[in-house]
């Protein structure tokens, strides 16, 4: 045997073990892994010819199985709409959504954004909140664990919100504080 037999034969052993199976950690999900990992996603989504969204997220998955879809500081623009289009409040010049994760479903088509969100209109009013539901059937948001609303000439906090853009209807329930004029920081 010659010196580089021992040394090859030691390199396939090593090989045969890096590419054999690995039974999962104990307590770990049996879930498949997605089926598509983006990174740095520019996002585009149309209605026929109308463009509905668009977007970006430093990594994105995707589950074709369930159109599950997960996205991490991601970043989607509702552009300008009208109401013929069922956008109205607070969508006439746009609308932001940001969060550090984001969850949806293609099939439900909602959307679960999380870990502190912000969302900014064209006309200046800012919304935070720890967590937001989006139902883009019933064109309404909806969150239950605070929000604090920063316009151009009022703050306003509350507890739990609803916002249905097709009725321009916007809910706060719990201990709600509205204070009207100038919109300073708290």
């Amino acid at each position: 045997m010659s010196r580089s037999e021992p040394v090859c034969l030691l390199a396939l052993c090593l090989l045969v073990a890096a590419c054999s199976p690995r039974r999962p950690a104990e307590g770990a999900s049996q879930q498949p892994p997605p089926q598509v990992v983006l990174r740095g996603a520019r996002l585009v989504s149309y209605e026929g010819e109308r463009l509905t969204l668009s977007g970006k997220a430093e990594s994105l998955t995707y589950q074709r199985s369930g159109g599950d879809v997960q996205a991490t500081n991601a970043t989607l623009r509702i552009p300008p709409g009208t109401p013929e289009q069922g956008m109205s409040v607070g969508t006439e010049k746009g609308l932001d959504i940001s969060a550090p994760n984001m969850e949806g479903s293609l099939a439900s088509k909602q959307l679960v954004a999380s870990g502190g969100v912000v969302v900014r209109t064209g006309e200046g009013m800012v919304v935070e909140t720890p967590r937001l539901t989006y139902d883009a059937v019933e064109k309404g948001a909806r969150g239950n664990e605070g929000v604090k609303v920063r316009g151009p000439a009022y703050r306003l906090r509350a507890d739990r919100f609803e916002l249905s853009f097709p009725d321009e209807t916007f809910t706060f329930e719990g201990s709600v504080e509205t204070v009207l004029g100038e919109s300073g920081r708290d």
